[in-house]
């Protein structure tokens, strides 16, 4: 069930996902992410809850970006009601999602359902800040199940809102991003007709080290991060950082189950 003006099928879907309760910095870095992904014509999905997802459709709308709310209920009403007038304007310039007939009310268990639409939509998946666990770590899994491509942005260690995005990163299943240009980098969004992206490409500088990993990598069909660490003598805590330097590159992308493709 849909209503609004956005685009589903557009070629670049971004969604935004974070705790209900985001710091300070959770909330400036979620604005400057919507706001740097601007100049990309990203179309933002997020859930329409308190905290992060809020905050990313309101600065959409500011920025009059497409923006599409996934819901847990149906569309006949908005939860929280505090976000109607939100929702009201999304219909306009985005729109609103469910999987639910239109009278169906917001019971809990609705909402990490909906989490698989979020996953299954985006191009991109960026976890802004969030617990450990949550409704935020669920679609991440469920994106990496899909083997879309998922960004977090790091946090202060011990930092309860930044414990998730930083076992992401830590665990191979999200890049660590820290502004829009990185996800647009990775993502290509930027160079996606031109010849300027394969020049790039062949003219990256790599260490020793790098150059050793992308051999390793050449078969194109992907390897396990255990056999990289095997096959290049490297510790494992080693080859991460090798592995997220060439992920910056933009010349491999992480698989779930902490397996490693050239691009």
């Amino acid at each position: 069930y849909y209503k609004g003006q956005a685009n589903l099928n557009t070629e670049r879907i971004a969604g935004i996902v974070g705790t209900r309760r985001p710091t300070p910095q959770g909330i400036r870095a979620c604005e400057e992410m919507v706001e740097g992904l601007l100049p990309y014509g990203v179309t933002i999905v997020s859930g329409l809850a308190y905290g992060v997802d809020i905050t990313a459709h309101r600065k959409c709308l500011e920025l009059d970006v497409p923006t599409v709310g996934v819901l847990g209920h149906g569309l006949q009403q908005v939860y929280p009601p505090q976000h109607l007038s939100v929702a009201r304007a999304m219909v306009h310039s985005g729109g609103l999602l469910s999987e639910y007939p239109s009278h169906t009310q917001p019971d809990r268990e609705h909402f990490p359902m909906r989490n698989r639409i979020i996953a299954g939509l985006c191009d991109a998946l960026i976890v802004v800040e969030t617990q450990r666990r949550g409704g935020s770590m669920i679609t991440a899994q469920m994106a990496n199940e899909y083997n879309k491509d998922v960004f977090a942005i790091p946090g202060r260690v011990k930092d309860p809102y930044s414990e998730g995005c930083n076992n992401l990163i830590k665990t191979h299943r999200a890049a660590l991003v820290e502004s829009a240009a990185d996800v647009a980098y990775l993502m290509r969004w930027d160079e996606l007709d031109s010849t300027r992206a394969v020049q790039q490409q062949l003219f990256v500088e790599l260490s020793e080290e790098e150059k050793i990993v992308v051999d390793l990598l050449s078969s194109g069909s992907g390897e396990s991060i255990d056999f990289l660490a095997t096959a290049s003598g490297k510790l494992n805590s080693e080859l991460a950082g090798i592995l997220l330097e060439l992920e910056f590159k933009g010349l491999i992308r992480a698989l779930p189950g902490k397996r490693f493709i050239l691009v």
